[in-house]
């Protein structure tokens, strides 16, 4: 058996490290033996002991704490690194721009919120309207889960960091919706929640400019992360044919969303009309689609597809309410005329308007 070598002893001290995090604070003694590894710890180095960590948890939410604890440790390490440059046009750069802006505007609701707390007469709202007027931060988030992280789950990088990173999305946003809807003169609770919005808002730009986008960079070079357009063949059924370009024209105007999950559990298609509701990318084709959705439904998601592998099922209905819009989402199994399961259909439509028709329209 070969003896690790210097790069594999050192992620295995900061493995070792983070487990001890995991069992709670870190005495100072004991900090003391991992001391030289913490203070010079690299982005990649980083991420293989996250790695370590998530790859195979089933409560990713448990992994907050002792990885905010450990990411802390070898913060200074981390913003020592010479970040790269990240050439123009491309995605790393855009995401990084969107970020570098997120983290301004923190800076600016600091400074904002140190005056507020300063003088207890002023409105809580000056402090909402500064979060209602910031809605680059979802937007960012999108682009994340649909653009990046599926390039790098493709690299073959470590990349179990992004669970958590879409825990903490996800809570950063379900916080901002709290405090938009805020109408308590509550100030303790308002700033608890406010608390928790700007923390983990926080957390995850430093992690996005520190950790994500530098192992991304270095697993995606010699990589245009585009991938090529299949051969534009035409569809000849039974039934009928149609152009490559009439059936494209068609998904864009039919009234609802689709997507086809292949029998490995990987995305094979979408629709993407203007109006779709949950947003795609070309990156997602070939993802496997647990990770196309948040940790919290990834349960969810697989018992729709082993009902549908099984026999057991042959849809399932979801219906919410989202921004306002009554949404209706329907997973069907694809099976052939033999009963094998081909894949699963998502069919996702905005019913707001369908769901207020009363009596009938019979002219135009």
């Amino acid at each position: 058996m070969n003896a690790p070598t210097r790069q594999e002893a050192r992620i295995d001290l900061l493995c070792e490290y983070l487990d001890r995090l995991v069992e709670g604070p870190v005495s100072k003694e004991l900090f003391e033996r991992y001391r030289p590894i913490v203070e010079d710890a690299t982005p990649f180095e980083v991420n293989h002991a996250l790695e370590h960590l998530l790859a195979d948890s089933d409560d990713i939410a448990a992994c907050e704490v002792p990885v905010a604890r450990f990411i802390r440790s070898v913060g200074k390490a981390l913003e020592k690194q010479t970040l790269p440059v990240y050439a123009e046009g491309t995605l790393l750069f855009q995401l990084n721009e969107e970020n570098e802006a997120i983290a301004s505007d923190l800076t600016g609701q600091q400074e904002l919120n140190k005056r507020l707390q300063q003088r207890p007469e002023l409105p809580l709202s000056v402090v909402l309207d500064e979060v209602a007027s910031y809605e680059a931060l979802e937007e960012h988030y999108i682009r994340l889960q649909n653009e990046l992280f599926p390039l790098f789950e493709a690299s073959g990088e470590a990349h179990s960091c992004v669970k958590l990173m879409w825990t903490l999305q996800d809570e950063v946003l379900a916080s901002r919706k709290a405090l938009l809807a805020y109408s308590s003169d509550d100030r303790p609770a308002f700033w608890r929640i406010y608390g928790r919005y700007y923390v983990l808002s926080s957390i995850l730009s430093f992690r996005e400019r520190y950790i994500l986008f530098p192992v991304v960079h270095r697993s995606l070079q010699g990589e245009t992360g585009v991938r090529e357009k299949s051969a534009m063949a035409s569809f000849v059924s039974r039934t009928g044919s149609l152009t490559a370009e009439q059936l494209e024209r068609i998904f864009a105007l039919l009234p609802f969303d689709i997507s086809f999950i292949g029998s490995d559990d990987r995305v094979k298609f979408y629709s993407d009309p203007p109006h779709r509701i949950f947003p795609r990318s070309p990156q997602v084709i070939g993802r496997l689609v647990q990770n196309c959705h948040p940790p919290k439904s990834v349960s969810t998601v697989e018992e729709i597809l082993a009902s549908f592998k099984e026999g057991r099922a042959d849809e399932a209905e979801f219906y919410l309410v989202l921004n306002g819009s009554f949404v209706h989402i329907t997973y069907y199994a694809v099976r052939s005329a033999d009963g094998t399961y081909l894949g699963t259909m998502e069919v996702s439509q905005d019913a707001t308007h369908l769901r207020s028709l009363m009596g009938e329209k019979r002219l135009l």
